[in-house]
């Protein structure tokens, strides 16, 4: 007897803002668990996935409903007391499997935290999950930790109550290694419509990993903690992939989708042969866009209509002593070949690097500005612990690291004053480049003429209009705007 019923949750809640993008004008859909779905769903009787930042029917309805016999929960982004209280609420007498990016670093924090727990399941979990119903056991299967227990394997009413709490533990060997074509989503197993604006929008994976060495970054490393070399999905699967999505916007989620130019070429050549109708937006870096300006033509031809371009200085040390692989130099040319197209770019700066004067920080506007850039994000930069990048700040004199999100902080500036010095930035480079320049520039590109103009008009116009009109939207930007302008008390003499 296997499992056949089969339940997967994404935990967490609907006022998680670090889930949200961009204030809540994009939510992404959980795609590691949608792998995870996509894998499973030829192996099983029924599955459902639920996603309860989006989910309006009460999850005990849900569960009474579909009566599943095994439940799986995906703890990509660590636990906090919504996820905890769900997962403590699910029927004791049901199969429990935790997995996700938390629970593969830090096994013992779940295993703490979660007695009820019978399964955890480390790294890549799509083929675990496929062998663990199949064989009706985890006993064996690669990548699962279990409690040794009777009454539960193979899936049936336990017997004497809850024989998993304190069990002993069973470790499998953990599975390293990830088949890039199973990114290719089963869009059927939604149950949900992801926004962009306020049109339908759709995320997708077309590779893993990043050959670059960023010193502040770790978006080339695995679920494992370890880097991971670049592995791609071939431009046919990637393009078979965008002709099944409804939806008008699809966001590239890659961390370095654009390491190979020829991928990339051969992409936009079967969209435009395809004549695949969507508005891309994605991360790309400097490099790839200054050498080949017909190149970057092609990809608005495609449909590229947003690039978050990660520029993050205009200082020479600062750019190698993040080890960017970029130079000045290059990052102009990068948008001299931009601005001969319609796409609108965003930059992501970093602000608050050791040696960094107020001045140097403001003049993010200007280069910004100068660059033809559409709008800007000036972050506080980070350091992740025990990274070189960390050791370095921490060599430089009055500079430290602070918080939970590990901000570079000196006795000169504090996390108060970069965000006074975030807001100045902002405020700097739009009375340069006011907002309804991109607005109309969006207009122009030639994919939202395909799409319609008029449609794509109204869709900015009411998420400009919604977010202005909800409450908690105000609040929050009220309580940023208040906070970054607050002028910094002077110590009593």
């Amino acid at each position: 007897m296997t499992w056949k019923r089969v339940l997967l949750i994404y935990p967490y809640g609907p006022d998680d803002k670090s889930e949200m993008l961009y204030g809540g004008l994009a939510i992404i859909n959980p795609i590691g668990l949608e792998v995870v779905a996509t894998a499973l769903k030829p192996a099983v009787e029924a599955l459902m996935l639920v996603d309860m930042r989006l989910e309006r029917e009460p999850l005990a309805d849900i569960l009474r409903r579909f009566r599943p016999d095994l439940i799986g929960i995906c703890l990509n982004w660590g636990r906090d007391a919504y996820t905890d209280a769900l997962i403590h609420s699910l029927p004791q007498e049901t199969t429990l499997v935790i997995g996700g990016l938390h629970p593969t670093r830090q096994p013992d924090d779940v295993l703490g935290e979660f007695p009820e727990m019978d399964i955890l399941a480390l790294g890549y979990g799509e083929d675990a999950m496929v062998e663990l119903v199949r064989r009706g056991t985890p006993e064996g299967v690669v990548g699962l930790w279990y409690r040794r227990q009777s009454g539960a394997f193979p899936p049936g009413p336990r017997r004497d109550g809850l024989p998993t709490m304190g069990g002993e533990l069973a470790k499998n060997p953990q599975r390293h290694a990830i088949d890039v074509t199973h990114l290719h989503l089963d869009r059927s197993i939604r149950r949900y419509d992801y926004p962009w604006l306020t049109l339908k929008g759709d995320n997708v994976a077309t590779s893993l990993g990043c050959p670059m060495v960023c010193a502040f970054c770790k978006w080339r490393e695995n679920i494992f903690g370890e880097v991971q070399p670049w592995v791609a999905r071939s431009a046919d699967d990637v393009v078979a992939e965008l002709a099944e999505i409804a939806a008008p916007i699809v966001h590239i989620v890659d961390a370095n989708f654009a390491h190979d130019l020829r991928r990339v070429e051969r992409i936009c050549d079967l969209l435009i042969e395809r004549d695949i109708r969507h508005l891309y937006a994605c991360e790309i870096r400097v490099n790839a866009l200054w050498k080949d300006p017909a190149l970057v033509r092609k990809m608005e031809q495609a449909g590229f209509f947003m690039f978050m371009v990660g520029v993050e200085s205009y200082q020479p040390r600062l750019l190698k002593a993040m080890r960017k692989g970029h130079t000045v130099k290059m990052c102009r040319e990068a948008f001299r070949n931009l601005r001969q197209t319609k796409i609108l770019t965003l930059g992501n700066f970093l602000i608050g690097n050791p040696g960094e004067t107020e001045a140097e920080m403001l003049g993010i506007a200007d280069f910004a500005a100068g660059l033809g850039l559409d709008f800007i994000s000036p972050n506080k930069i980070y350091a992740y612990e025990n990274s070189d990048f960390e050791q370095w700040v921490l060599s430089q004199p009055g500079y430290r690291v602070e918080g939970r999100r590990r901000y570079v902080v000196s006795d000169r500036f504090g996390v108060s004053d970069l965000r006074r010095i975030q807001a100045r930035i902002m405020l700097r480079f739009f009375r340069k480049h006011p907002p309804w320049i991109p607005y109309l520039k969006a207009l122009e590109h030639p994919m939202v003429e395909k799409l319609g103009r008029e449609r794509i008009r109204r869709a900015m116009l009411r998420s400009l209009l919604q977010h202005v009109a909800n409450p908690l939207f105000r609040r929050r930007a009220l309580r940023k705007l208040a906070k970054r302008f607050r002028r910094p008390r002077r110590a009593a003499c």
